[in-house]
């Protein structure tokens, strides 16, 4: 518990180090900062939302193999209603990607 709290802390002075230590607000530090902030969002909304979509694919492969072998007879349903919840899921993660891309490359400094 310790070394989680350690790491955390450090993480977060390196972190947020550029901003306490900044100088006067410019228009190419503001653009940068943007850009920073915004690459953080993009990987914790990714990491997020595939880690989301493991776990969910992960659960839906256990209960199809569950029920496959509970009833083998019905494999075939199982396998179909599988695949399009597996599609289901895989897209929640791309339109994550999706919105992080926008989020990333919609400059609101561009007048």
């Amino acid at each position: 518990m310790k070394k989680v709290l350690v790491a955390l802390v450090l993480f977060s002075l390196i972190l947020f180090a550029g901003t306490v230590f900044a100088a006067e607000a410019t228009a190419d530090a503001a653009k940068l900062n943007y850009y920073g902030f915004a690459s953080l969002g993009a990987l914790v909304g990714i990491g997020l939302a595939a880690a989301g979509g493991g776990i969910g694919m992960g659960h839906g492969l256990r209960g199809i193999m569950e029920g496959s072998a509970r009833n083998p007879g019905v494999a075939g349903k199982l396998l179909t209603t599988f695949i399009i919840g597996l599609a289901l899921i895989e897209t929640l993660v791309i339109y994550t990607l999706v919105i992080v891309l926008i989020t990333y490359y919609a400059n609101p400094f561009v007048k």
